[in-house]
């Protein structure tokens, strides 16, 4: 499988583009794959999902671009 390439790491302070809200840290990247005998020529790339403790105590999922690094 080849290496995917993700902006975020663990520990990355962040935060919602646009919207006036807490900071946060990224406390987990998770790439969902699909088994190769299931997976279908040009299917799309595998999913990436990223777990964000914000700094007001609630965790939430997001999907790399709906976030930036502070």
């Amino acid at each position: 499988m080849k290496n995917i390439e993700v902006a975020f790491k663990q520990g990355d302070r962040v935060t919602r583009p646009g919207v006036n809200g807490p900071v946060g840290t990224v406390q987990n990247v998770r790439i969902e794959t699909v088994r190769a005998s299931v997976k279908q020529e040009g299917a799309e790339p595998p999913g990436v999902a990223i777990t964000v403790l914000w700094d007001n105590g609630t965790v939430s999922h997001f999907v790399p671009d709906a976030l930036q690094k502070v």
